[in-house]
């Protein structure tokens, strides 16, 4: 059996390989790259979610002792002026304490806003940081209202 010449069109050449490898590499890096921007997003929609429950947990709160709601005794324009609760009535400091230390402190650098009026309509709204080391991002925010 004669040998036949070899083919150049046959094989692989080396600047074949590396660009295949180049071309392998940049699509590794790209979904590197989506799976960061995932799990940026998931722990975003797992705050925001946290942030809802939060405050429904505090209308709860709201509606329980409707009469010092209704007084102005939740209301606080920001989480640095809630008070440390003593244990003793009323009611109204110890639930704003228990809440911000087992609650509201699951969200990073949360505050938060309780407004509510002599006729019962109470607004709830909370904020925290969402950074994740961007410090570009705007500070989401959510809000809840509703009659007690």
């Amino acid at each position: 059996m004669p040998l036949r010449p070899k083919d150049k069109s046959e094989g692989f050449t080396l600047v074949e390989f590396l660009v295949a490898l180049l071309v392998f590499a940049i699509g590794i890096l790209a979904l590197t790259s989506l799976q960061i921007f995932v799990l940026r997003s998931d722990i975003s929609a797992h705050h925001q979610a946290q942030a809802v429950q939060i405050a429904y947990s505090m209308m709860d709160r709201l509606r329980s002792n409707r009469s010092a709601a209704m007084a102005g005794s939740y209301n606080i324009p920001n989480a640095a002026a809630i008070s440390v609760g003593d244990g003793n009535p009323p009611l109204a400091d110890d639930d704003l304490a228990d809440w911000n230390a087992n609650e509201l402190s699951l969200l990073p650098n949360a505050d938060a806003i309780i407004n509510c009026t002599t006729s019962g309509n109470c607004t709830i709204t909370i904020s925290w940081s969402d950074a994740q080391g961007d410090p570009n991002v705007p500070t989401p925010t959510t809000t809840l209202s509703g009659n007690i």
